[in-house]
């Protein structure tokens, strides 16, 4: 199960806009039925900023996939943050 997917692009907008930790939270609510604590509401706020920038950079595909809190299947055991994407052949040729 995700918990947030989208682009390279919706993620860069959701951080600028300051909504990622509430649309983590709100898709944890619908997916999960379950509430947030405060303290790991706090964690995606500090830990999106740094992954925004890493991600912002004209190297990395608009359309990369972007997924947050994948839950592997048939374990307990979870992927905080999941960067997606094929290599185009200029970047296999570098």
């Amino acid at each position: 199960m995700l918990i947030y997917e989208g682009t390279k692009d919706n993620f860069l907008t959701s951080v600028e806009q300051d909504t990622i930790a509430v649309e983590i939270e709100n898709n944890i609510y619908e997916r999960m039925h379950r509430h947030t604590a405060k303290n790991e509401f706090r964690a995606w706020e500090n830990s999106m900023e740094y992954m925004y920038k890493v991600l912002n950079d004209q190297d990395i595909p608009s359309d990369a996939g972007i997924a947050i809190e994948y839950n592997i299947p048939q374990t307990s055991k979870r992927v905080d943050f999941l960067i997606s994407g094929a290599l185009s052949q200029q970047m296999v040729d570098f």
